[in-house]
């Protein structure tokens, strides 16, 4: 009777667009192996898996701008050194 109240539960958060098709997965494969004794551990899972995700992916977009912010300056230098060598001849 637990394994069919957390497969509809993962069912719902699927339908709900709450968990991707992926995350559903792994989770429909521990309900099975008997990973969660309860809706409410399920639920906690999903939550700290998804705030995980998020987390990696804000720290992605950061590491983004920074190697961004970094080309930019690159350029800017390298621009400033043609002109430097350009005014010298």
């Amino acid at each position: 009777r637990r394994m069919r109240v957390l497969r509809r539960m993962l069912r719902k958060y699927r339908e709900a667009k709450k968990i991707d098709k992926h995350m559903y997965h792994e989770l429909y494969l521990q309900c099975k192996g008997n990973r969660f004794k309860t809706k409410r551990n399920l639920m906690e899972t999903i939550h700290v898996r998804k705030s995980e995700r998020a987390r990696e992916k804000a720290i992605a977009e950061q590491a983004e701008a920074r190697k961004a912010k970094a080309a930019a300056a690159r350029a800017r230098k390298a621009a400033a050194r043609t002109a430097a060598s350009n005014e010298k001849n």
